[in-house]
């Protein structure tokens, strides 16, 4: 059964038509840039107002973009609900969240890096697990409350070898879901939401999709192979679909093929030019964090390239906590400046609109609804 929200019409057409009036004040303007904060109320009044487009809304391809953020399982145990497990993925690097000085940095780390980003009028899609809920939930932190009350979205980053311990893929579906339903319970509770439907990990287990639709999942990105840190090809793109099937390792054939009545829409993370692009930033053949978000906007301006109007586009790139932290009295600098270089005068044109990854499923499915057998991916 299909759990994707259908967007209502007027709130479609209400989205059309901010874009619309944002590439119209973007024109006004004999400079041709117009600043996001004068943008934006406008946009907003027309939303508001639920006014049909007044024009053809298809003339232009928009591309939705926004920064997830995992959290690690840092210090983390396999689930007594996975049986008689051994091993398991606590942290390769001896980091634990239980250490309550690293937890409260990565929360200060969390809060600046989303207010950076709200200054920008953008929101994240922020993936948790245990410890990090549990502990949450212990000391009464209330930073993922307070982050869903600030618009982000709070979701599931699944380390199956850290919850189900060193040999998940010989658990059966069934076992796969309780354990994600437990993780999806602590995430509730530590933030207040009342729906889950976004999670990444899992990505070589043939029957993934089965677990996660049992789970109440639906909805899926940040493919990558963790043996290998890289993305198989197939995989890469602006346009989201329905996987038929699950991977079986690096054979993606099923879960790259657009099944219409899958219930589950995959979320490609760009059209970018290398598959080692969720890795390569802790590469020191990168050149450091200046030259991996030069790498980033080489890559979202292939992507704009590469989209269609018509049709949903997307774009996104995930960090962790305190990554690219950089100078602590200007931390995240270097996200921050990307967003203003880059980011900025491209949402003010309409080219690029802040989407989470639930908004960005829904708007494909309701292109979904309005296109009746059109394939979403190019061939």
């Amino acid at each position: 059964m299909r759990r994707i929200r259908i967007i209502s019409a007027s709130l479609f057409f209400a989205l059309a038509a901010a874009l619309v009036l944002t590439a119209a004040l973007a024109c006004s303007e004999e400079s041709g840039d117009v600043p996001a904060d004068e943008v934006a109320p406008a946009a907003a009044e027309s939303a508001e107002a639920g006014e049909p487009p007044s024009g053809d809304t298809d003339a232009k391809a928009v591309l939705l973009f926004t920064i997830s953020m995992h959290i690690e399982p840092l210090g983390s145990t396999p689930s007594p609900l996975a049986g008689n497990v051994t091993g398991g993925a606590s942290s390769r690097t001896g980091a634990d969240y239980n250490n309550g000085q690293l937890f409260n940095r990565h929360v200060k780390d969390i809060r600046t890096l989303t207010e950076i980003i709200k200054k920008h009028q953008g929101m994240m899609t922020v993936q948790a697990q245990t410890p990090f809920t549990s502990i949450a939930i212990r000391n009464g932190d209330t930073i993922l409350a307070d982050l869903a009350a600030a618009g982000n979205e709070i979701a599931l980053h699944f380390h199956e070898d850290a919850h189900l311990g060193s040999n998940p893929d010989a658990l059966p579906a069934t076992t796969w879901c309780d354990v994600m339903k437990e993780e999806i319970s602590l995430i509730k509770q530590a933030s207040g939401v009342d729906d889950v439907r976004y999670w990444s990990g899992g990505n070589l287990y043939p029957n993934l999709l089965d677990a996660a639709e049992c789970a109440g999942l639906d909805i899926n990105s940040d493919w990558k192979n963790p043996e290998e840190q890289k993305t198989v090809d197939a995989l890469i793109g602006v346009s989201p679909w329905r996987p038929a099937g699950g991977s079986n390792g690096n054979d993606v054939s099923s879960f790259a093929t657009h099944d219409p009545d899958g219930p589950v829409v995959f979320l490609p993370e760009g059209d970018y030019n290398r598959n080692d692009f969720a890795s390569m930033r802790r590469s020191e053949a990168t050149g450091g964090d200046e030259a991996y978000f030069q790498f980033l906007k080489e890559s979202l301006m292939n992507s704009l390239a590469s989209s269609e109007a018509g049709k949903v586009n997307v774009f996104h790139f995930g960090v962790h906590p305190g990554e690219f932290r950089g100078d602590p009295q200007h931390p995240f600098e270097v996200i921050d400046r990307f967003l203003t270089e880059v980011v900025d005068p491209l949402v003010a044109s309409g080219q690029v609109r802040w989407a989470t990854f639930s908004q960005m499923a829904d708007a494909f499915a309701a292109w979904e609804q309005d296109n009746p057998g059109v394939a979403p991916v190019k061939p």
